[in-house]
């Protein structure tokens, strides 16, 4: 028997009825959930790009629109990260606008290039004075500008790291000028500490040096070079401790000698949190330098520099160690590395420490450290490494 009208009106307005329910609670219940998920598998794409987040970025997040689309925001170094993410949200049938900045931002940064042109620059976790020093570059050090923040620009070193740092503190460059710089004569500084003039009577000073800064030689007379720094501006310096950069950095090896002469030559140089230079240095920063001096540029932390090398066996103690090996110190369980040294023979560690200084595993020494032999727990042989990222000689670094 057929149903009356009404009744078939009812049914059908159950059926629109249920029908509605299900829709608000997929757009009430499940999307919520959806858009979460998906950006779980986001953050897990990011991380693969971006293990480290010192040495590289890759933030991306998942928005609604003003309508039925969503929007992927943020920003990454890696457009393959981009890629796959737009190929994960294509997979499941989402139309998304695409409002990602690739870094450098190219369209805020006229140059995207550029020189550290202060002897030695701070560099900072966020972009203000009040933020953690993490890190310096010294002047003449090459640096990809990935974007600006009034008056602060975030920037990566040769080794990677990102950091932030006074815009005053970078010299802007294009690719041609950049490149024009590698071309030039170039000269590196082999002391400690000096200083560069404005005139060649040298009464007014223009600047101060550290060890591995890196100017253009324009002319020499009998005691003096005039040289450029990298913002272009001229003067003098004594033409003693000075070596040709191009010929230095094709030339220079790493080896045993040469890296405790350079550690121990920093010997009772102040400590300091961030520090790379000769001017204060801390633990990793002291390492980084001693082997930058010796044309290898290594990664910046000591939980990132202990992942290069040969891994040497310390069951034995401290017996197996040769000199030059890099010595890492912290906690096995949880594992944490909070320190690192060079071994220098005989159970002497240099380290900085209150002060770049020694200190001796054997517990029968005078300067025996009890802090060194009981954090000991891991060492790297980097003599004779065959180049890799994070342990990579200058010569074959394309940004010098």
């Amino acid at each position: 028997m057929k149903m009356s009208y009404k009744k078939q009106f009812s049914v059908f307005m159950k059926i629109i009825s249920r029908l509605l329910i299900i829709s608000l609670v997929f757009l009430f219940g499940c999307r919520p959930n959806t858009v979460e998920q998906l950006q779980k598998e986001i953050y897990g794409i990011s991380q693969k790009w971006v293990p480290d987040k010192r040495v590289g970025m890759s933030n991306l997040t998942l928005a609604k629109g003003s309508g039925k689309e969503m929007v992927l925001k943020g920003e990454t170094l890696f457009p393959g990260a981009k890629e796959e993410v737009l190929k994960l949200l294509e997979s499941k049938g989402i139309t998304v606008i695409d409002s990602v900045v690739m870094l450098p931002d190219t369209l805020q940064l006229e140059k995207n290039w550029g020189l550290i042109s202060v002897s030695v620059a701070n560099l900072r976790s966020k972009p203000g004075h009040a933020a953690e020093l993490v890190s310096q570059a010294i002047m003449g050090t090459p640096v990809r500008i990935l974007k600006e923040n009034h008056g602060w620009v975030l920037i990566q070193s040769p080794d990677m790291y990102i950091s932030w740092t006074n815009q005053s503190s970078v010299y802007p460059m294009s690719r041609t000028e950049i490149s024009d710089w590698r071309k030039a004569d170039r000269i590196m500084f082999t002391e400690s500490y000096g200083t560069v003039y404005e005139d060649n009577n040298q009464s007014r000073v223009m600047s101060d040096l550290v060890a591995g800064v890196v100017v253009v030689k324009k002319s020499e007379t009998q005691n003096l070079l005039f040289v450029s720094l990298p913002d272009g501006r001229e003067g003098y310096v004594s033409n003693k401790n000075w070596l040709n950069f191009n010929q230095w950095k094709d030339t220079v090896s790493l080896d045993r000698e040469n890296l405790i002469f350079t550690g121990e030559r920093f010997m009772g140089f102040p400590y300091m949190w961030g520090g790379t230079s000769s001017k204060a240095m801390d633990c990793s920063g002291f390492v980084k330098t001693v082997c930058f001096l010796n044309g290898v540029i290594l990664e910046r932390d000591a939980s990132q520099q202990i992942n290069h090398g040969i891994k040497i066996d310390l069951t034995s103690g401290w017996d197996s160690l040769q000199p030059g090996d890099l010595l890492y110190f912290g906690s096995k369980q949880p594992y944490r590395v909070i320190h690192t040294g060079i071994y220098i023979g005989d159970s002497e560690v240099i380290n900085a420490s209150s002060t770049v200084q020694t200190g001796s595993l054997d517990k029968n020494r005078k300067n025996f450290s009890s802090y060194l032999s009981s954090t000991l727990i891991g060492a790297r042989r980097i003599i004779g490494l065959a180049p890799e990222r994070g342990y990579l000689p200058i010569r074959l670094h394309n940004w010098y």
